[in-house]
């Protein structure tokens, strides 16, 4: 019973946290599945992007709605996403586990810094038909994110959201709405591929992804009402603190 509680309180937070932020969850879930149900790191990663694809579907119902989505943008960046995902899983069965381990921890630690201390952004200049600029920078964007979704992950939105608000000028909330497109997919895609290697325990991650889906969309109408540079400080100092819980165990 106690490991029931523990694994629906855990998806409800996780569940939250991805409305609110568009982070998938992943960030907080690799840690939370690695200290609390004591899976090795790969599995932790594995079973956390089958959580994902749950959490991330419900809470992009709801940013949606609000018209806090780029579609165009999301159509670059989310087949490269998925290209980029299945390289990272493939490279993560060949790592050693103190390698996927360290990688998860500078990689989130040093972008979490990054996005704390970048100005402000509007994003007045990011609209909707505006994409023949940056078609290249989001190709890109989709690949890398996607190979560190596959990789360590964490769903792609520790890399989506800082480089959508800093390269392609998009404002906060629509970055989470849009990154919520290729979390998802880029979830499907790197989840199969752990699946196919067995490093998804589906007893927790179906517990998990109950609690998730329930609170996904309080978080995201949340996140909705929250002021662009409180949303992207928050956001920011969650990415630091998850990294660094990895680094003390």
């Amino acid at each position: 019973m106690l490991f029931i509680i523990q694994a629906l309180v855990t998806g409800i937070v996780a569940g939250f946290v991805c409305g609110l932020f568009g982070m998938g969850g992943g960030s907080l879930l690799v840690p939370a599945i690695f200290h609390v149900f004591k899976l090795p790191m790969k599995e932790a990663i594995g079973t956390s992007l089958f959580v994902i694809i749950f959490s991330a579907l419900s809470a992009l119902i709801n940013y949606t709605r609000h018209n806090q989505v780029k579609a165009k943008i999301a159509f670059y960046i989310v087949p490269c996403g998925i290209l980029g995902a299945q390289a990272g899983a493939l490279l993560t069965d060949r790592l050693p586990e103190t390698a996927v381990r360290y990688i998860f921890i500078i990689l989130v630690t040093v972008l979490g810094i990054k996005m704390l201390f970048h100005p402000e952004n509007d994003g007045a200049s990011c609209k909707e038909g505006e994409m023949e600029y940056s078609k290249v920078s989001a190709i890109l964007i989709g690949l890398f994110a996607g190979f560190v979704s596959g990789l360590c992950g964490v769903g792609g939105a520790v890399l989506l959201i800082p480089l959508l608000y800093i390269f392609l000028k998009v404002p906060m909330h629509a970055c989470i709405g849009t990154a919520l497109i290729a979390i998802f997919f880029n979830s499907v895609s790197g989840g199969i591929g752990y699946i196919v290697r067995g490093y998804v325990d589906f007893r927790i991650g179906i517990l998990l992804g109950i609690g998730s889906m329930a609170a996904a969309p309080l978080g995201a109408k949340l996140s909705i009402n929250t002021p662009r540079e409180r949303l992207k400080r928050m956001f920011a100092i969650i990415l630091i603190l998850s990294g660094l819980s990895i680094l003390f165990r």
